[in-house]
């Protein structure tokens, strides 16, 4: 395979045919007009033809001068786009998520060490405010929202889909056996200032049918729940996906293997406006899918 010329006499003669000097071909490029003369004359020497007619003081490209200049010209470009593309993987980025509070103390915070291992170039800005409208996702790259069905009018997919259990701290136990339920405190959860039916929908599934939901303690937040929970305050119908690990050190039980599906849920949300999706947002919601399907893995085979 015959060798190359020298990329720096290629780039000497791109510039200078583009500018129809080689003085100017120098001062773009930092170096002498002479400078750029000799690399032109190696590479005409290398091709075994001429580049430029040299016409007085001026000079004119060739036929072969000039098919050889817009051939460099396009290379050059897609090289620059290649160089670009590669640099901006690397290049330090924000990537700016809105999450539920419970989400991101409970699930997201103990994989971010994860994410950062994958994606080091990638900063994330976690806020967990309460978005009421599109409008009031401007400043956000995407975020995890907490629904029953799907946002309209935006990419939205599923995340997480809850699966409620019931626990209790192990202080609570007497003999290997859960506290009774109409003699335990009840843990409930307010969601936009109403307290959300989750007691009201495990006894309507599995009962007892006797028991009143209403009593009990009522927190603004999941994770607050939870942790009166762990602290042995009473008994909590919880997504199993917010307690996996404490549910793996023992410091919850669960009372019996029954659960609850739904009807709420996690979704993944981009706004609209953003057309084509940032790399870096694809790359978030790829690594949160699979983050996903290993802990539904885990639960289903009982590790």
């Amino acid at each position: 395979m015959k060798r190359l010329p020298p990329l720096n006499a290629l780039k000497a003669f791109s510039v200078a045919a583009r500018q129809g000097s080689f003085t100017l071909a120098g001062e773009e490029l930092h170096v002498t007009q002479g400078a750029i003369s000799r690399q032109i004359k190696q590479l005409e020497t290398a091709l075994g033809l001429p580049l430029f007619l040299r016409v007085h003081q001026a000079v004119e490209l060739t036929d072969a001068g000039r098919e050889l200049a817009e051939s460099l010209q396009r290379l050059f470009a897609e090289m620059e786009v290649a160089v670009n593309k590669a640099a901006g993987k690397h290049r330090r980025q924000v990537l700016a998520v809105n999450v539920p509070p419970t989400f991101a103390t409970r699930w997201l915070a103990p994989r971010l060490s994860d994410f950062r291992n994958r994606y080091p170039h990638i900063d994330l800005s976690v806020t967990t405010d309460r978005i009421g409208s599109m409008r009031e996702t401007r400043a956000l790259d995407c975020l995890i929202v907490f629904d029953s069905q799907a946002w309209p009018k935006v990419t939205c997919e599923p995340v997480l889909h809850e699966r409620h259990v019931m626990v209790s701290s192990p202080v609570l136990w007497k003999k290997g056996q859960p506290p009774a339920l109409p003699r335990a405190t009840l843990l409930h959860v307010l969601d936009g200032g109403q307290r959300l039916p989750v007691w009201e929908q495990w006894i309507a599934q599995h009962g007892p049918r006797e028991l009143d939901a209403k009593p009990g303690l009522t927190f603004s937040t999941l994770d607050q729940a939870i942790s009166a929970a762990i602290a042995g305050a009473g008994v909590v119908v919880v997504d199993e996906a917010m307690v996996v690990r404490e549910l793996q050190s023992g410091e919850l039980l669960r009372h019996n293997a029954l659960q609850v599906e739904g009807p709420f849920g996690y979704w993944f949300v981009v706004p609209t406006r953003q057309s084509p999706v940032p790399e870096r947002v694809t790359d978030f919601k790829n690594w949160l899918l699979a983050q996903a399907s290993g802990i539904d893995a885990l639960k289903s085979t009982g590790h």
